[in-house]
């Protein structure tokens, strides 16, 4: 499946939550979009900065 970047970014931001791991977020953003996690990862890796 094609995910646009910008809707994985979305989606990483509206998971946030106060000590939530980052492991945790992209495993949900992949179950919600329907795509690898990690996929997700290098995505907001290189969006992000690598947090």
């Amino acid at each position: 499946m094609i995910v646009a970047k910008h809707r994985i970014l979305q989606a990483y931001a509206i998971t946030y939550a106060p000590g939530k791991a980052n492991a945790a977020r992209f495993d949900e953003v992949a179950r919600l979009l329907g795509i690898d996690a990690e996929t997700v990862a290098v995505i907001v890796n290189e969006n992000v900065g690598g947090q």
